[in-house]
């Protein structure tokens, strides 16, 4: 599809389309598609779920009311199509909810779940070209979209509430290895990484002009800064690079250190393919699992999307807060985990533990009386004046093997 057909399409449904598409669909040729989404589908999934005939049919009249209008059935063909293979070519693309100012009421508010369920249709068609079995895909759409409708048969809305995030299941673009699930991720910002040719050991150095506090977190993160803070720098020639390393427990260091190519090998740099690594509810995490989950994400992965060479694992998580091994015990799985990934900081700070602790994101500590270990922890680290931060980690494979012995923690304290 050129450029000119997509603006003529988006002159009739208003701006829908993710930022970028058009970059990204010269290669798409225009189909002679005449539905949003079969009706027998739509169907199948809301008889599935348990809706009742009465709150059926406004779903179905806006499917109609969508079919009405050419313009809006051809753009949704092209960005169903290309949303599936953006998820694993870890396209700049991001997602928003669509809502086409050609349809009117409900119909509005419902088309992004008839675009979801349309994704759903061609994401496992891409699955299967591939040769991927279907029990890699089996019940991952369906999650979001029975958590979906059950918000319609309770409030009668079909509005998302993660509308980016839910698309990872919609386009089939997330798979459940054992405990974890994975995306294909592009590595663009945080450290780079440089192995030693000579011990393994692995040396991430952070990215130049950033202002860094003296607890080796980034400046102004939440909301607190340091008259003292240091500026990052780096530097790079042909023989050497040189700058602000970051410990693998997730603090940037004040000292510079140099490289030296001939001893180093640059193994994480911006661009690479990485997984990212997503941790749901539950019982199991612990390092035996990660492990295990990352071992058979690597094996699927290069099996079934061998055009991309992962480097390794991304996550980022208040669960790997350094903060953390000062209150709680070394044997909690929250610490031995932690221990096996090399740590970073990034900005968020300390509203995703709130979020996932206290089950609110702008929790106030002072009017809360603590639960259990973890919350006394916290609530002394607040009382004394400091604060958690979301911290990001990665794991290169070739230390998936290792998890379990703290690979870079190891590596950095023998140096030591």
């Amino acid at each position: 599809m050129t450029k000119e057909r997509l603006a003529s399409l988006l002159r009739v449904t208003g701006p829908m389309a993710p930022e970028g598409l058009a970059d990204c669909i010269g290669d798409l040729a225009e189909r002679d598609i005449r539905e949003i989404l079969p009706r027998e589908a739509l169907a199948r999934v809301l008889t599935e779920n348990g809706v009742p005939e009465e709150k059926q049919a406004p779903v179905f009249a806006a499917l109609e009311q969508a079919n009405a209008v050419p313009e809006l059935v051809a753009l949704t063909d092209i960005m169903a199509r290309d949303a599936v293979r953006a998820l694993h070519r870890c396209s700049a693309v991001d997602f928003f909810e669509p809502r086409p100012i050609c349809l009117e009421g409900f119909a509005r508010e419902a088309f992004a779940f008839l675009f979801t369920q349309r994704c759903v249709l061609e994401g496992r068609a891409a699955l299967r070209r591939r040769g991927v079995p279907e029990a890699f895909d089996a019940d991952i759409p369906e999650r979001m979209t029975r958590k979906q409708l059950a918000k319609y048969l309770r409030t009668g809305s079909l509005a998302f509430d993660d509308y980016p995030w839910d698309m990872n299941f919609y386009g089939c673009g997330i798979f459940l290895m054992d405990r974890f699930y994975f995306i294909p991720y592009r590595w663009e910002e945080g450290p780079e990484a440089w192995r030693s040719r000579e011990t393994g050991q692995v040396t991430a150095l952070w990215p130049a002009g950033e202002s860094v506090r003296g607890d080796g977190q980034l400046d102004g993160t939440n909301g607190v800064f340091d008259p003292g803070a240091f500026r990052t720098i780096r530097e790079e020639t042909e023989e050497m690079v040189r700058g602000n390393p970051v410990s693998p427990e997730g603090r940037i260091l004040a000292e510079p250190v140099t490289l030296r190519k001939r001893e180093w090998l640059p193994v994480l740099r911006p661009g690479d393919y990485m997984l990212a690594l997503h941790i749901p509810g539950g019982e199991g995490y612990t390092p035996e699992r990660v492990r295990h989950s990352c071992e058979l994400a690597l094996d699927f992965f290069d099996r079934y999307y061998p055009e991309y060479s992962y480097r390794g694992f991304w996550s980022e998580s208040w669960l790997y807060d350094p903060g953390l091994a000062e209150i709680l015990a070394e044997d909690r799985n929250i610490i031995q985990v932690q221990r096996q990934f090399y740590r970073y900081p990034t900005r968020e700070g300390d509203r995703m533990i709130r979020l996932e602790v206290l089950g609110d994101e702008n929790a106030d500590f002072r009017n809360r009386q603590p639960r259990n270990s973890l919350e006394r922890g916290m609530k002394a680290v607040w009382d004394r004046g400091d604060r958690f931060h979301t911290t990001g980690m990665f794991l290169l494979r070739e230390e998936v093997s290792e998890i379990g012995r703290a690979p870079y923690l190891r590596a950095a304290d023998a140096k030591a």
